[in-house]
């Protein structure tokens, strides 16, 4: 399964096979990152142009205007002079190909935004007129992170080092300490003084980015589509979600082809016994069509058919498509013609962490899915009751009394409201982790590693072969990185939200400051309540009426349970791990 929130931020698992009621479950991977949109799809049983960006000759740009070009290209300030390995013929050149970094609804446009590809850190901002440009995330004066610093009052990159100023092209227009303006107008010249940028992208709501700086890479990256684009059905509708997953490329791409998986890894489990609930889970069934399109598989990716796995997509047919190197894009059909489309894209940022989008349209109303009947007690009910109105009040607050009420609500459908998403992802994660350290401690390749028996291991094993014959056996990092670190993470770092999303996300980080915020307001009224409520009590015991410190002290009570309510949202977008009793959440 590939899921954002996150990644994401959270929309539910469009593939989750059970459905509680006699809803039919969809043959999708899960959907990481949907636990961080706001977009709800389905759960368990239930062009704009590019610009012109860096130091380049006027000849090299008059060529490329002269090509027909479906959206221009950001040209790099600096040519990179890193020795990149040229991949043969049918071999998938990594450091060629747009790769998706951030939906652009993400991107915060008032500073600059940390970005990693290939383990290359780079960074991103708007500048102003509106275009998005990419940057090394290192000043060419003394290397400093250019992410630490700010943009100025004309939307130019400033390094907060010392106060080196870029414009959209990546060039330095501005170093504060030049003796004179002649001096200045000597040093920005040079080509040195340029930060090294990429070929940007702003098309399907995504920032895409060319890995690669230079001339011939502006002009390559012109004439080559994103990989959302000149798919037969256009794009899909919606917003996206995102998440960055704390595991590598290969593991979470093989989820991506491996939908059966669902029916276990994210059944309901029975909480006495611990056995596959018979009443909330459809029964499974075992797939029987399964396999790589004959004579699709080339270095721009393969194709692959499959048909459903458990009793309530049986009568499903899906064709999916992986568009090298990133994107994974299904179509599902039924009697009825088409029944859902989902969209998976993903990025290698660093060795062992990978980008994820999900995009999900439905085309019939069974293709949106619930999560089943829980079970309601007396004591849900009652609890329901109570906290209703105080619900109520959190909603108004948040809704009327933040500096910037769209953005928090939106960021507390993907932190809050769609925490159940993240329980999905959790489990993912798991696998998906354990997959990659038993491969790092065998150290042997796949085909020794993994029994694939069944058609339902068609995906996996097709997957696997592309990367061995068309792309290297593996991600190719950029020049320096070396991918030698151990791949076990602590189950901390398995179970985070705020590096898997949050920090992606304005949206998330806007809401989880302002709930900072109203948790002060909390305590303040309870701590003022308090000390007011114990004066009163004295004054009014010996008055004989006690009842304004009473209400009083009741006031000081509800805002400190107030207070801790507003913590425990504060964690839901930081960790899975609990705040109190057992640290370790209960996945299944």
């Amino acid at each position: 399964s590939s899921r954002a929130h996150p990644p994401p931020p959270v929309a539910r698992t469009a593939h989750a096979a059970r459905t509680g009621s006699n809803m039919a479950a969809l043959p999708i991977a899960s959907p990481l990152a949907h636990a961080v949109r706001g977009t709800p799809l389905s759960s368990r049983r239930t062009p704009n142009g590019l610009r012109k960006a860096w130091c380049a000759p006027k000849s090299v740009r008059a060529r490329a205007r002269a090509l027909s070009l479906r959206a221009s290209v950001s040209e790099p300030a600096a040519a990179d002079t890193a020795a990149v390995v040229t991949p043969g013929g049918d071999q998938f050149d990594w450091h060629k190909a747009w790769y998706p970094m951030s939906p652009i609804d993400f991107l915060d446009p008032l500073v600059p935004n940390k970005l990693n590809l290939l383990g290359r850190a780079m960074v991103a901002w708007r500048a102003g007129d509106g275009s998005w440009s990419v940057v090394d995330d290192s000043c060419p004066h003394r290397m400093a992170p250019l992410s630490l610093g700010y943009l100025d009052d004309k939307q130019r990159l400033t390094c907060r080092y010392h106060g080196w100023a870029f414009d959209k092209q990546g060039t330095a227009v501005e170093i504060p300490m030049s003796v004179d303006g002649n001096a200045n107008a000597t040093a920005c010249a040079s080509s040195r003084s340029c930060a090294t940028s990429f070929p940007v992208k702003n098309e399907a709501g995504v920032l895409w980015v060319w890995p690669t700086p230079g001339a011939d890479a502006w002009l390559e990256a012109s004439a080559t589509p994103v990989a959302t684009a000149g798919h037969e059905f256009g794009e899909l509708t919606g917003e996206w979600g995102m998440v960055e997953l704390p595991v590598g490329y290969s593991p979470s791409l093989e989820n991506q082809f491996d939908p059966s998986h669902a029916e276990w890894l994210h059944a309901r489990y029975d909480a006495t016994t611990g056995v596959r609930s018979r009443d909330e889970n459809v029964p499974y069934a075992a797939m029987t069509r399964f396999n790589v399109v004959q004579n699709s598989m080339a270095q721009g990716g393969f194709r692959v058919e499959h048909g459903g796995y458990n009793d309530g997509n049986l009568n499903v047919a899906a064709v999916r498509t992986f568009t090298a190197p990133c994107s994974s894009r299904s179509e599902y059909t039924n009697e009825n013609g088409r029944y859902l489309s989902a969209e998976v894209l993903y990025a290698p940022t660093t060795p062992g962490r990978c980008l994820m989008f999900t995009k999900f349209q439905a085309h019939q109303r069974t293709a949106v899915q619930g999560t089943g009947r829980g079970k309601v007690t007396t004591i849900d009910r009652v609890t329901g009751a109570i906290g209703a109105p105080i619900d109520a009040a959190f909603r108004w607050y948040m809704g009327t009394q933040t500096a910037n009420p769209a953005l928090v609500a939106k960021g507390l459908m993907h932190g809050v409201y769609g925490k159940g998403a993240y329980t999905l992802g959790d489990q993912d994660v798991a696998a998906m982790h354990g997959v990659e350290v038993a491969m790092e401690n065998k150290e042997k390749d796949w085909k020794t590693s993994y029994y694939l028996p069944t058609p339902a291991d068609a995906g996996v094993a097709g997957f696997r072969t592309w990367m061995d014959k068309h792309a290297g056996g593996g991600v190719r990092w950029s020049s320096g990185v070396k991918d030698d670190a151990s791949k076990v993470k602590p189950l901390t770092e398995q179970l985070d939200r705020y590096d898997r999303h949050t920090k992606h996300c304005r949206h998330c980080r806007e809401a989880l400051n302002e709930l900072g915020v109203l948790e002060g307001k909390l305590r303040t009224v309870a701590n003022v309540a308090s000390g007011t409520g114990l004066a009163l009590g004295l004054v009014c015991g010996i008055l004989g009426n006690e009842a304004p410190a009473v209400v009083t002290l009741c006031v000081a009570g509800l805002a400190t349970g107030a207070a801790e309510k507003t913590r425990d949202m504060q964690v839901e977008f930081k960790t899975s791990v609990k705040s109190r009793g057992d640290p370790i959440p209960k996945l299944w």
